[in-house]
């Protein structure tokens, strides 16, 4: 480990990786604006439940090739990736500026497609390699904080994307690839760690190497906390990605967004906010409590919110990922109790990664379908089943366990609530 004399302040990380925030900033604003205009422009050339297809073949597809990505990282460096993977990105925005044809768009939604697939492996690898182990948790607070602000500023800038001819939707994504290409040009190189095999405690946790059928075999010694885990991460994901495909489209439709276009930043603004205070309230309270209240007031706000695409939209956003959050501190931190089996950390990681992957596979074609058949209101509201499926769950996995006594919060995954 590390001395703690020698290991750098988190000031002088913070300033040595300036292109790094930076890069995520923009690449995350390029790639929000391009994730959400998806379901706008595939409804004006193809039927809606075919655009919902689309995006989720594309999240299988990263679902499937996310540990030979991973291995591919490891033999070729993590910063050279980082670089190629804008490179993809920028002939996705580079499609939309020819034209919009199904070719185009088809061109486009396969290079981000690559992108996506190896950005956040190759971040989280890039960011772990470099952080000293006894900061990486700080160091990857700024990752996310970073990665939240640039989709922040996507979503506050969406409604008026969208009034834009798709050609200059192309250039916009386009202006920030290359923006975020040229400032990671002068990011710190890659330690080389990608030439052997490293171990790190936290390792497991943000750089999935489990393969599908070792994960797989892993799902029989779940205990309750981690099936609730598994639960929670693929019924969100669902939510999230409905939201996600619906929300632009209603700001599409509407001759005026107002604050809507404001609402897909109001969930990762919520853990920016409250990520703090929750972790501490979690560490001086019984788990099972915040559990069961969490998930009730995730399961509510994500029923309610789609009702109001005012201020309401915005406050219920926020309770939602509040519980959300909540919910998913809380287990962690109850599983922490439960077991000690650092071994088996990784695999736990790589079935709940899974859970949410399937869950953002889910998502869009089933907001496809719901969209047609009952509406953008009632087919959020419907996406909220899978939370109260998984708080009803909670009640005969968890009921008879007993009563968490406080514990630290330990380190686990960081879960996006975005897709792009």
């Amino acid at each position: 480990m590390t001395d703690q004399k020698h290991s750098p302040s988190i000031r002088h990380l913070f300033i040595a990786f300036i292109p790094l925030w930076i890069f995520l900033v923009m690449y995350k604003l390029g790639g929000s604006l391009h994730y959400s205009i998806l379901s706008p422009l595939g409804e004006q050339l193809m039927p809606l439940w075919v655009v919902g297809a689309i995006i989720s073949t594309s999240s299988f597809v990263q679902m499937i090739l996310d540990v030979p990505a991973g291995y591919i990282l490891d033999r070729f460096g993590y910063l050279r990736f980082l670089k190629i993977s804008v490179i993809a990105f920028l002939f996705a925005g580079i499609a939309f500026m020819v034209d919009l044809t199904i070719l185009t768009y088809m061109i486009s939604m396969v290079a981000a497609t690559v992108s996506w697939l190896l950005v956040p492996l190759a971040t989280n690898a890039y960011v772990l390699a470099h952080a000293p182990e006894e900061r990486s948790s700080r160091f990857f607070a700024m990752r996310d904080v970073a990665i939240s602000t640039g989709v922040f500023l996507a979503s506050a800038i969406l409604g008026f994307v969208l009034l834009l001819d798709v050609k200059v939707m192309g250039l916009i994504i386009t202006m920030s690839m290359a923006v975020a290409l040229v400032v990671i040009l002068f990011a710190p190189p890659d330690k080389k760690l990608f030439v052997k095999e490293v171990k790190l405690a936290t390792c497991d946790y943000y750089v999935r190497r489990n393969p599908l059928g070792t994960t797989l075999c892993f799902l029989p010694k779940l205990n309750p906390a981690s099936i609730m885990l598994m639960l929670l991460g693929f019924s969100s994901s669902v939510f999230y990605a409905v939201v996600w495909f619906i929300v632009p489209l209603v700001i599409a439709h509407q001759v005026s967004s107002g604050l809507l276009s404001l609402g897909l930043g109001i969930f990762d603004l919520a853990i920016v906010v409250t990520g703090f205070a929750l972790g501490k309230i979690v560490e001086r309270g019984d788990k099972r409590t915040y559990v069961f209240f969490g998930l009730l007031l995730f399961s509510i706000s994500a029923t309610l919110i789609g009702f109001d695409f005012g201020w309401l939209f915005l406050i219920f956003g926020f309770l939602a990922t509040t519980g959300d959050e909540l919910t998913s501190i809380s287990l962690w931190s109850w599983l922490h109790t439960l077991s000690h089996d650092e071994d088996g950390k990784g695999l736990l990681a790589s079935v709940i990664t899974l859970a949410q992957d399937l869950g953002w596979a889910v998502g869009p074609i089933f907001a496809a379908l719901a969209y047609g058949w009952v509406g953008p209101s009632w087919a959020i509201a419907s996406s909220a089943i899978f939370i109260f499926g998984t708080w009803i769950a909670y009640q005969f996995l968890m009921r008879y366990y007993p009563k968490v006594s406080p514990v630290h919060v330990p380190s686990r995954p960081s879960r996006v609530r975005h897709r792009g």
